[in-house]
């Protein structure tokens, strides 16, 4: 059971991210890499949005997404990219 609990700890920090990135007027860009194959899309997304809110939140405007996309499959390590603006 340790053995179990210690390599879904291992796995949860194998995500990588630049952080939010501006790529024009009021809109930013955030892109998330997984650092294997054993890592879920499901999880990536989440991070993506929370972090997405938390920076339009630290500017007092909401989240307001442009557009999504996410890759995965056998051979690729799965990736999310999340434009978006913050809005009033």
């Amino acid at each position: 059971m340790k053995k179990i609990l210690l390599l879904s700890l291992m796995l949860l920090g194998c995500t990588s991210s630049p952080g939010v990135i501006p790529i024009g007027d009021d809109t930013y860009n955030i892109m998330i890499s997984g650092q294997s194959g054993f890592v879920g899309v499901g999880g990536m997304k989440a991070d993506a949005y929370v972090a997405a809110q938390n920076y339009c939140k630290k500017q007092n405007k909401s989240l307001k997404e442009v557009s999504f996309n996410s890759s995965s499959g056998f051979g690729k390590f799965p990736e999310v990219e999340l434009k978006f603006k913050c809005v009033q």
